[in-house]
């Protein structure tokens, strides 16, 4: 059986009852936040679409179901239009995508699996990194081959991400044997710094981006003053409001990708009241209102 035919969505199956492989189904819904473990996203859209200084904060696993996807972070350049492969792109990296749709349905449809710090940090002290991993730190994308093993590796954790039955600790033995797939054709993911004080708020806002943060509640949760928050912060190069917005931002595009929802309901879960106010937060991050995505 060929890679592009092994993945599933839930109990779907990518071959009909004759048998006859069908294309990626996958079903587009919010993204699916397990914290501390992982976050999964399916965007789909019907039209190209441009987005600058991406950044990806996390590890992140690329499939591009349909369509094609352009990267580039101004020193290297990457296209991905083929299912039969991995985009896998290391934290903290920042790229300009462009999102093209294309196939027999003409939509850009993608998965996209980010792993958290705390899940490299866990792979890896169970894995002792050996001297070659090393060498590959500095690649911000790459491709790889999609073969059956990792498609059906990739495809159990799927389908375990949204399935409350499976809980939070065999979830993670999925996640580290989907690492170990990686590990063993020769991608390993390291970890960005989490000790951060910007690392630790942005985590802690993604987890909620809804709520009213204030520099004081967030300082309160991170178990520090207002003051000592934003002088750490300083220290670092970020502002609070900057990036208060930017986590909001990129959350808000996310939603705007992979839900059918309106945009007052999407600026809502993005903290914003006022959706004036949001398209004007959108506008002087990507360069177009929300409803242009559409």
């Amino acid at each position: 059986m060929a890679p592009t035919q092994v993945f599933a969505t839930g109990t779907r199956s990518l071959q009909e009852a004759s048998g006859t492989p069908v294309p990626w189904q996958l079903p587009s819904g919010a993204p699916v936040l397990r914290r501390s473990l992982c976050t999964l996203a399916q965007p789909c859209l019907k039209q190209p679409q441009h987005t600058p200084r991406f950044v990806f904060h996390e590890a992140t696993v690329v499939l591009v179901a349909a369509g094609r996807l352009d990267l580039d972070d101004g020193a290297a350049q990457m296209a991905v239009d083929s299912p039969a492969s991995l985009l896998l792109v290391a934290p903290n990296t920042c790229a300009d995508l462009v999102k093209t749709p294309g196939g027999s349905e003409q939509r850009f449809r993608s998965i996209l699996l980010t792993l958290p710090s705390m899940l490299l940090e866990a792979f890896h002290r169970a894995r002792p990194p050996a001297a070659a991993d090393r060498e590959q730190r500095t690649a911000p994308f790459r491709q790889m081959p999609l073969d059956d093993d990792l498609a059906s590796t990739l495809r159990q954790v799927h389908d375990s991400i949204d399935v409350r039955r499976v809980g939070d600790e065999r979830l993670q033995y999925r996640l580290m044997d989907l690492l170990a797939a990686l590990a063993e054709r020769g991608h390993v993911f390291w970890p960005s710094a989490q000790n951060s004080t910007a690392a630790r708020l942005r985590t802690l806002i993604g987890e909620a981006p809804e709520r009213r943060w204030t520099a004081h509640e967030a300082g309160r949760a991170l178990a520090m003053s207002e003051a000592t928050l934003r002088r750490r912060l300083a220290n670092e190069r970020e502002r609070f409001d900057n990036l208060l917005v930017d986590v909001r931002m990129h959350h808000a595009m996310m939603l705007v990708q992979t839900t059918s929802w309106s945009i007052p309901l999407i600026a809502q879960a993005s903290g914003y009241q006022s959706r004036a106010r949001f398209a004007e937060r959108f506008r002087a991050r990507f360069g177009y209102l929300p409803s242009a995505v559409r």
